[in-house]
């Protein structure tokens, strides 16, 4: 039994991921427009046309991550396009929304729809995808051939819609509100525990693709709230456990080659918040380093459940967006961040250290 709850959790994971990862590029940009939107608001230059449209063309891919995702759901999954796309533009119509986000009850012939707001959310639309990409071409294959062209199209993309909204969509919201609920509970009763976990287990997470099951919640959270009260933090601090963990092999190994390597992979989790370097290129040959950099990742975690630290703007947690903590309301939020950030990087690299001095030191003593 156990082990079929991993495979689905290993799968799951697997799908999240490669649904999520090509959309890397345009979250990057309009996390990059967003700190450009905080910059000119601490330069005071926000206000105007010219501050309003850099915000919107940064909150862009977030509000409209439902659809792009159900585009790589579709490659991923195997699904008709256009009807991934109807499905899921259906789901972020703007009447659409307004009847979700209003009091008055909504029903659909009789049976009760849930209210639920789409926009920020990716995980309805991957399960709506994964189930058009089962059932649609189950049912072409059953139609009239003089029908496929007329009423096929009109039926695929009702039921998909009305799937969408009364059964699959609500689902995945809930599922969203749980991980979400569940998040905040710890956070509030064992902040200390959670984020601990977390930061410790993040380089253990990115690799099985497991993390977007967290940074999904965490965009999620600050679509609708406007804040994320941990995540973010906890991976902010993973990446920069991981960065000094880099600059103890550096230090170390007397691999030119890996020493190379450590050093461009830390310089890449320092600034950018990349850390696949790090645990593919140096974790993987140097145990020492994940190991410390999980360490460390647990130790400042424990921090920040201590003292608390939010996000405002999705990005890749690393020194060159710190500015991702940075909010007018909350001004010692930011210091909070930059202080677990170097305590990260100096846990990091003496944990790291000292597991590689200790090794060094067994390997002379077995000489």
């Amino acid at each position: 039994m156990r082990e079929k709850i991993n495979s689905i959790a290993a799968a799951g994971a697997n799908h999240l991921s490669s649904c999520m990862s090509p959309l890397i590029p345009v979250i990057i940009a309009g996390s990059l427009l967003k700190l450009l939107h905080l910059l000119l608001g601490i330069a005071g230059l926000a206000a105007g046309p010219t501050g309003e449209l850099v915000r919107i063309m940064g909150d862009a891919p977030f509000y409209f991550l439902p659809v792009l995702v159900s585009v790589t759901a579709a490659q991923h999954f195997g699904a008709d396009l256009f009807y991934a796309l109807g499905a899921a533009c259906m789901l972020m119509t703007p009447d659409f929304l307004a009847l979700m986000q209003g009091t008055e009850p909504v029903s659909f012939l009789g049976i009760p729809v849930v209210h639920a707001n789409y926009a920020y959310n990716v995980l309805p639309v991957i399960l709506l995808v994964w189930l058009i990409a089962r059932l649609e071409p189950r049912a072409r294959a059953h139609f009239p051939q003089a029908l496929l062209g007329t009423v096929y199209p009109l039926l695929v993309f009702a039921a998909s819609s009305i799937c969408g909204f009364l059964a699959v969509g609500p689902f995945g919201a809930l599922v969203s509100r749980a991980l979400a609920g569940l998040l905040a509970v710890l956070s509030a009763r064992a902040g200390v525990v959670a984020w601990a976990l977390l930061a410790g287990l993040m380089p253990l997470l990115v690799p099985a693709g497991m993390h977007w099951i967290f940074v999904t919640t965490a965009i999620t959270q600050m679509g609708t709230a406007g804040v994320e009260t941990g995540i973010m933090a906890a991976c902010f601090i993973s990446n920069m456990a991981l960065a000094g963990a880099d600059f103890a092999v550096v230090l170390r190994t007397r691999d030119g080659g890996l020493r190379g390597q450590a050093l461009g992979a830390g310089i890449a989790a320092l600034l950018s918040g990349v850390s696949e370097p790090t645990l593919f290129g140096v974790c993987l040959r140097e145990k020492a380093a994940l190991r410390g950099a999980m360490l460390a990742g647990a130790a400042v975690g424990i921090y920040e459940g201590i003292v608390g630290i939010n996000c405002y703007v999705y990005s890749f947690p690393a020194f060159g967006s710190i500015l991702m903590f940075q909010n007018a309301g909350d001004p010692a939020n930011l210091w909070k961040a930059a202080a677990a950030g170097v305590l990260s990087v100096l846990a990091g690299f003496l944990f790291t250290l000292a597991g590689l001095m200790r090794r060094g030191r067994g390997r002379k003593t077995d000489g």
